[in-house]
C-alpha cells in the first residue's frame, strides 16, 4: 500500500494557484458569456479563494506508481473548487461542471500530439499489459491511498484490459469536503482524459452513482463511451456531446 500525507501541498501553495489561475482564464470567456464580467470575476476570485482553502487538504500519494493518481486528485480539488464558489451564487452542480469540462478540454489540447501519442504507446505496452495480467491472475487488490483497485483481463474483443476501483480517492475527497452532489459530475472528466490520451475507455457506473465499484474498460483504438447512473449526470454528458458536435469539437 502506498501511503498518502495530509499536507503535502502547502509548501507548492503559489505553483497549485498559478495552476488555478490558468485553468481560470480558460473558463473566463465562457463565465462572461453566461453571466457577465461582474458575475465571472467574482467567481472566478471565489474560487481561487475556494482552492486555496482546499491546498493544505489535498492528498498526496508516495510513490512513483501514483503520480496518475496524484494528478486525478489535482484536477479534482480545482473543479471542487469551482463548483464551492458557484454554489455560493446560487449555480447548479452541472452548470459547475460544464466549465470544469470546457476548460479541462482545452488544457488537454495544450499537451503536444507526440506527448500524448507516446502516453498512449505505454498505455497499451506490452509492459502494461503483462503488470495487469499478473495481478489480474493473482486477483491481487492494490491501495494506493484512498484508493483500492482490483484489475481484470480483457474477454474477448470487449477490452483489452480493465480496472475495477472498489475506492476512489476523488470521492473520498469530495465527500470529505462538502461535493457529495457534484462527485458523479467529476467522474466525467475522464470522458475528456480519455479522449485526449486515446483511452479508449467504456466505463458504465461509478462509486459516486452509488454502485459497488467503478468499472474501468480499455479499449485500443476504441472510442470513448462513458454513460452515468445519475439522471442528472447522463442528462449533461448527452446535452454536452451534441453541443460540441454541433460545434465540431476536436477530441
Amino acid at each position: 500500500m502506498s501511503s498518502q500525507i495530509i499536507g503535502y501541498y502547502s509548501t507548492s501553495k503559489e505553483k497549485l494557484l498559478n495552476d488555478f489561475d490558468n485553468t481560470s482564464a480558460l473558463m473566463k470567456a465562457s463565465l462572461v458569456a453566461r453571466y457577465g464580467k461582474e458575475v465571472a470575476g467574482t467567481l472566478q476570485r471565489e474560487g481561487r479563494q475556494e482552492y486555496e482553502k482546499l491546498i493544505p487538504e489535498i492528498p498526496y500519494i508516495k510513490g512513483l506508481r501514483a503520480r496518475l493518481f496524484n494528478s486525478f486528485l489535482l484536477i479534482t480539488a480545482q473543479e471542487l473548487a469551482t463548483y464551492k464558489a458557484m454554489k455560493k451564487h446560487g449555480k447548479a452542480p452541472e452548470e459547475a461542471w460544464e466549465l470544469c469540462h470546457e476548460a479541462l478540454r482545452l488544457r488537454m489540447a495544450e499537451i503536444p500530439q507526440w506527448k500524448r501519442w507516446l502516453l498512449k504507446r505505454f498505455m497499451f505496452s506490452l509492459l502494461v499489459r503483462k503488470v495487469v495480467a499478473s495481478r489480474a491472475r493473482r486477483q491481487q487488490k492494490v491501495r494506493f491511498g484512498d484508493f483500492e483497485v482490483e484489475y481484470l483481463i480483457g474477454e474477448g474483443d470487449e477490452f483489452d484490459f480493465g480496472v475495477n476501483y472498489l475506492q476512489c480517492g476523488n470521492h473520498t475527497f469530495l465527500k470529505r469536503h462538502g461535493g457529495d452532489e457534484f462527485a458523479p459530475y467529476v467522474c466525467m472528466s475522464d470522458i475528456v482524459l480519455s479522449d485526449a490520451m486515446g483511452w479508449g475507455l467504456i466505463r458504465t457506473q461509478t462509486l459516486a452513482d452509488g454502485c459497488h465499484h467503478c468499472d474501468f474498460r480499455f479499449k485500443k483504438g476504441a472510442a470513448t463511451q462513458i454513460s452515468s447512473k445519475t439522471p442528472e449526470v447522463q442528462e449533461a454528458i448527452e446535452r454536452i456531446r451534441k453541443k460540441e458536435a454541433e460545434q465540431g469539437t476536436e477530441h
